[in-house]
């Protein structure tokens, strides 16, 4: 019983303090380049903590870096996530890289991350792809973050990016990594059932993770 409450601290240390903020802004495509990366960098960590957990979760991270492929990184450009000076810094790295002759096809490369990562590291010719798919032009690139939004180009960018559903939809993700940690901590059905039924006890019982709420 104590080893099971034991384990039961550490899935709900994990839902807690990473896994449902993932889940909270998942559909965002502009936020993902951000929020995936800031992920790795948390698990990266966090094996400190619980390297057990947390090696787990970046094994299953390296089939799931869709969005911090040169393609999509600039998707980042009009997210909330960055500050302006990280989206100056994606913008000058855009700017500077000269566009290919062509863009290649089939599955994007994934990029290798490190604790030092940033968005604009794994900018690349490919990066060119989503403005000159949609005739954008780039002058605005280079101007300071808080005049962007008086461009039509980024306006119809915005648009765009706004209206972009991801790929790895919820549930996808959702079921999936709830199934791997729970596989950790026991490989038994009905226990599993039982630890499912437990934290979704939990998250009706607690509507928030701050202080006051879990004193009551």
């Amino acid at each position: 019983m104590k080893k099971t409450v034991v384990k039961l601290e550490r899935l709900n240390l994990f839902l807690g303090l990473f896994y449902t903020p993932m889940w909270m802004s998942s559909t965002l495509a502009a936020d993902a380049p951000a929020n995936d990366l800031q992920f790795m960098k948390d698990m990266m960590k966090f094996k400190r903590t619980d390297p057990e957990i947390a090696q787990a979760v970046l094994q299953k991270l390296e089939n799931h870096k869709w969005y911090l492929t040169q393609e999509v990184v600039p998707f980042a450009l009009f997210g909330s996530r960055l500050s302006d000076k990280e989206k100056q810094d994606i913008a000058a790295k855009l700017h500077a890289t000269e566009k290919p002759d062509s863009f290649r096809r089939g599955k994007p490369m994934f990029p290798q991350v490190t604790a030092k990562t940033t968005l604009a590291d794994l900018v690349g010719p490919q990066s060119h792809l989503l403005l000159d798919t949609l005739g954008i032009e780039y002058d605005w690139l280079l101007q300071p973050v808080a005049t962007w939004p008086r461009s039509d180009d980024y306006s119809k960018a915005l648009e765009y990016v706004s209206n972009v559903k991801v790929v790895n939809d919820i549930a996808e993700r959702g079921v999936k990594m709830m199934t791997d940690f729970a596989n950790i901590i026991t490989t038994d059905s009905q226990q599993k059932q039982y630890l499912l039924q437990t934290v979704e006890y939990n998250r009706e019982r607690f509507d928030s993770f701050k202080k006051q709420t879990l004193k009551k």
